[in-house]
């Protein structure tokens, strides 16, 4: 008799890195002969059959941010009643499997040095589910956010395992960067031999560092005359990151740019990736950029950074002030040879991390809470 699997996330569509991972742990259950049923109120539902799963629509409530979480929680925790494992990706109350794809009390004490003011709606839920154990075992995309949640709500460690999230192989690989990388340069206007930094988030340019970024980047001009900064992704008041930019006097050496399908293609025109973020629960883009042969630059409280090892362990900094940044940045810029050493060992160690393999990881957590 084939065993039941109720996935549950209020969004399950569009280019983010949660619903890759969603899809992927759908298509090892199913793979391994599990019913997998996708519950979400925005669902791209040909992306889940193509997982292999049936998609389930919950109505949609359009209305004050705690109250359609609180529908959703008992909407979807209502259909998913009666399967073998029930795993909610952060928006059910109650469930076998919790994955937390953020940590909202310490991505904004991070950002503003105060606590995350109670009246937050998705701070509310998380803060029920992890204090009150609304869940058998919970899933951690790093050791930094299992820290913060044994920490924080007193969760038992015994109750979180750690699983990296992981990138899709077919895309992100270091053979594509002679064929892929030239195009943004040409668009860009660059030559091969300017070196250019990058920064790619799905938006919230404040969590991910983009002020430090360019403050930084403005110090590296000072050294690298000929650097360029490229900054992607889809941010709600941009204004004030383009106005710091021109205030800076670096305008005419940065580009910014929206998000787009094909993002492999920017990472293959990059020659260093910065992710200046204070606080970041993982960071897909980091591991992505690490697949694609990217040296990368990261913040010591990012989760993704813990997969770098050796030299590279070096430009993972404690502080991230524009001199620390600038001078990574510049060391980076100056010695090609160090950058192809790092584009090899960080390859190396992202690839153990693919979307098949964080699928079977949370695959043996279903089989492991069946035996419980």
């Amino acid at each position: 008799m084939s065993r039941t699997l109720a996935l549950a996330s209020r969004r399950v569509e569009g280019l983010s890195g949660a619903v890759r991972l969603i899809l992927a742990e759908a298509r090892a259950a199913s793979d391994a002969g599990w019913t997998v049923d996708v519950y979400s109120e925005k669902l791209d539902a040909a992306a889940a059959r193509q997982a292999g799963a049936r998609p389930r629509r919950i109505p949609r409530w359009r209305w004050g941010s705690g109250l359609k979480r609180r529908i959703f929680a008992a909407l979807a925790g209502r259909a998913a009643r009666g399967h073998d494992v029930v795993h909610g990706h952060g928006d059910l109350l109650e469930q076998d499997l919790l994955s937390l794809h953020n940590c909202v009390h310490a991505a904004h004490e991070a950002a503003t040095g105060l606590p995350l003011p109670e009246s937050d709606a998705v701070g509310r839920s998380h803060a029920i589910q992890l204090k009150e154990r609304r869940f058998r075992l919970l899933a951690a995309n790093s050791k930094l956010m299992k820290d913060d949640a044994a920490r924080r709500f007193g969760v038992p460690e015994e109750m979180i395992e750690v699983v990296y999230p992981g990138f899709d192989e077919s895309r992100f690989r270091t053979s594509d960067r002679a064929r892929l990388g030239a195009g943004l340069r040409r668009e860009l206007g660059l030559t091969v031999d300017q070196p250019l930094f990058g920064l790619i988030t799905s938006g919230d340019f404040e969590k991910r560092g983009v002020t430090p970024f360019l403050r930084a980047f403005a110090k590296t001009l000072e050294q690298v005359p000929t650097a360029r900064a490229l900054i992607v992704g889809k941010e709600t008041r941009p204004g004030p990151y383009i106005k710091s930019a021109e205030e800076l006097r670096i305008a005419d050496k940065v580009f910014f740019r929206q998000p787009v399908s094909e993002v492999e293609r920017l990472y293959h025109g990059i020659d260093v990736y910065v992710h200046a973020a204070k606080w970041e629960e993982f960071g897909m883009t980091v591991l992505e950029a690490m697949a694609c042969g990217l040296p990368v630059i990261a913040g010591a409280k990012v989760g993704a950074a813990e997969l770098l090892e050796g030299p590279a362990r070096e430009f993972v900094l404690d502080g991230l002030s524009p001199e620390a940044l600038a001078a990574a940045m510049t060391r980076l810029a100056r010695d090609p040879a160090l950058r192809a050493r790092l584009s090899t060992s960080g390859a190396a160690a992202a690839a153990p991390y693919t979307l098949a393999a964080h699928g079977r990881a949370v695959l043996s957590l279903y089989e492991r809470l069946l035996k419980k």
